[in-house]
């Protein structure tokens, strides 16, 4: 899923579930609403509860595609596995669906009417391009980011 703004990865730690959890509870705070700056110490906001969680970063400046991080924590014969889904806020995703879709509308009618090839035409193609171009710049930075963070935090390996 390299490029779309979804990605799965699973880690392996030797770590026990509690200790996971516990770490992970370290750098998460419940989620809050704010249109400033925050004022916190920690990384993450969400929830942690038992051996599922749901955060995302905290970040002080705008980024609409940040990733929505959810996982579980299962213990395994060789330690402990942590599955880690990232993608885009649901809103988000819906919005860009729905814009997408009306490019891909004008696009159809500009193609329907047009008998030869205009500027007219890329027009829609670029604003495609565009959205494209800005959702995996602005998820694909954020979720390395998380990735690494969430690979030191947990002292663990990448399997996936």
């Amino acid at each position: 899923m390299k490029y779309l703004p979804f990605e799965r990865i699973i880690y392996k730690t030797n770590l026990s579930e509690q200790e996971v959890v516990t770490r992970l509870s370290g750098f998460v705070e419940p989620k809050k609403f704010s249109w400033g700056k925050s004022s916190t110490q920690k990384e993450y906001e969400g929830f942690v509860n038992n051996n599922r969680f749901e955060i995302n970063r905290i970040i002080n400046y705008r980024n609409s595609f940040l990733p929505q991080i959810s996982g579980t924590i299962q213990k395994n014969n060789y330690g402990t596995q942590i599955e880690i889904t990232m993608k885009l806020h649901v809103l988000v995703f819906a919005f860009l669906l729905v814009w997408c879709g009306f490019t891909l509308f004008f696009l159809v009618g500009v193609c329907s009417a047009e008998k030869k090839i205009s500027m007219v035409l890329f027009i829609p193609i670029l604003m495609l391009l565009f959205a494209y171009g800005l959702t995996m710049l602005g998820f694909k930075t954020e979720s390395k980011k998380s990735k690494e963070f969430l690979k030191k935090s947990f002292e663990a390996e990448i399997v996936e």
